[in-house]
């Protein structure tokens, strides 16, 4: 199935120039699942923070579905 991943604040900086890429992820993987396809182990990045799909926060070890936009998020800081 066909997923578009977008990496949001500090994490951008592993697509390069793109915003945003489509990738091709097995039927009814999880978030974890497509982001190591695109080539990312979010345990190993430490500024990860959460994700989401279709503008809805989810669990990272939730499924995704055909069409689904899952957006990866940094952690957020402040002062």
């Amino acid at each position: 199935m066909e997923i578009t991943i977008t990496l949001r604040g500090a994490l951008k900086k592993y697509f390069g120039e793109d915003k945003e890429r489509k990738y091709q992820v097995p039927d009814n993987c999880t978030c974890d699942e497509a982001l190591r396809v695109a080539g990312l182990n979010y345990k190993e990045i430490p500024s990860f923070g959460f994700v989401a799909v279709n503008g809805m926060r989810v669990m990272i070890d939730d499924r995704l579905s055909p069409g689904d936009e899952l957006k990866a998020y940094s952690k957020i800081s402040g002062g």
